[in-house]
């Protein structure tokens, strides 16, 4: 990638702001983020099957909501509907810190989390519509550019909740979190950006051919963030009780973020000209390959070092994903991204579900066999053969 080509990233329109707040916004997702599982059962209490309610009433809300939010971005873009995401964000975060009994955090996570849930979606869909106005590589790097940010969100902040987390306890971890999505909504207001209408030409129409078309896409994907929630609840809860410590937790998903950032880097400096399905498929053996390596050899090294296949399957499935989604819906940027950021929350709550019911009956480290199980079968509804394209 040339220089020229990195100023031109920032020279296109609220291309900047929009990092920014993307950055802020998935750093105050990823410190509170990962400690979500641990204030629930070990702050509050709460048993497998209510942090799997816990953990899915969010998923519940926020699929509509993105869902609603997204065909208002096609249809008439407006800004409200972030403001409203990114204040509920940090009001909720800000909750979690001062609420300690079960039902006001059920609350919180149904109305408050559902709707910061949008905030993803709306802000990849705000940046697409300024990208697609520049055309070529640019779109690609951009997306690539936007999608490692968030990834670097997360490599920092693991490490900075581990560091609230053993000042402050569980609080500082959530009041550090709430004032970051702050951090972003004053992004957004001081920028003053304006949510621009998608392209229409070549707009693609929604029918039951491309939903068809779509399906394998929505499941792989889905699959893809069942697996990748359900294994860090997994995670997070067998360090803390039979392999480290709290810490640990903080600095395993900060390592895993750090090499994602590595690996979509190279998507940043060589652009895809098509999204491809055997490199789709190639991240979910990466991702099968880390579960494998955790269930034959269960300790925190193995851990540690399983973070290497881990972060290059989370990183190969991020950028690919999202773009296979927008190839099948040109000109339909709010519906694409509210359709790839639907797969996260509908895997958000499939991992609740799962992971609150084969915890209840197996224990945690059953929960990596299932995950293992759904990399397979992520990975072959790719080749299902309603998907009618040439990848390479």
């Amino acid at each position: 990638m040339s220089f020229s080509s990195s100023l031109a990233l920032f020279k296109v329109p609220a291309f900047t702001p929009a990092l920014i707040a993307i950055l802020a916004a998935t750093l105050a997702e990823a410190v509170a983020g990962s400690y979500m599982a641990l204030l629930a059962v070990e702050k509050v209490g709460m048993s497998p099957l209510e942090l799997s309610g816990f953990l899915t009433l969010s998923a519940i809300s926020g699929i509509a909501v993105t869902t609603l939010f997204g065909h208002m971005h096609d249809r008439r873009p407006v800004l409200w509907p972030l403001l409203l995401s990114l204040v509920a964000k940090a009001v909720g975060y800000g909750l979690c810190a001062v609420l300690t009994e079960t039902w006001m955090l059920l609350a919180v996570a149904f109305v408050l989390f559902g709707l910061s849930n949008a905030s993803f979606a709306l802000m990849f869909a705000m940046a697409k519509g300024y990208l697609d106005r520049v055309g070529g590589e640019t779109v690609s790097r951009g997306m690539a550019s936007l999608r490692m940010t968030s990834s670097l969100s997360w490599a920092i902040g693991p490490a900075l909740g581990a560091g609230l987390v053993a000042a402050w306890s569980f609080a500082g971890v959530y009041i550090g979190a709430s004032l970051l999505a702050v951090v972003a909504l004053g992004v957004v207001l001081a920028s003053r950006i304006k949510v621009v209408p998608a392209a229409t030409a070549g707009r693609q129409q929604i029918t039951l051919d491309v939903v068809r078309a779509a399906a394998p896409a929505v499941v792989a994907m889905t699959a893809f963030h069942t697996v990748m929630f359900m294994g860090s609840n997994a995670m997070s809860i067998v360090v803390v009780r039979e392999l480290g410590s709290e810490t640990d937790v903080g600095l395993l998903f900060s390592l895993c973020a750090a090499v994602e950032v590595v690996v979509m880097g190279l998507f940043v400096l060589r652009p895809m000209q098509r999204a491809s399905v055997p490199l789709l498929a190639l991240g979910f053996a990466l991702f099968a390959a880390y579960f494998a390596i955790a269930l034959i050899w269960p300790t925190l090294l193995s851990l540690y070092l399983g973070q290497i296949p881990r972060a290059a399957a989370i990183g190969i499935l991020s950028i690919v994903g999202m773009a296979y989604v927008q190839e099948l819906l040109p000109g339909r940027a709010g519906v694409a991204s509210a359709l790839f950021g639907n797969t996260m929350s509908a895997g958000f709550l499939l991992s609740g579900l799962g992971t609150g019911i084969f915890a209840e009956a197996f224990g945690y480290w059953a929960v990596f066999g299932v995950c293992l199980g759904l990399c397979g079968v992520g990975g072959a509804v790719l080749f299902w053969p309603a998907v009618r394209r040439t990848s390479f």
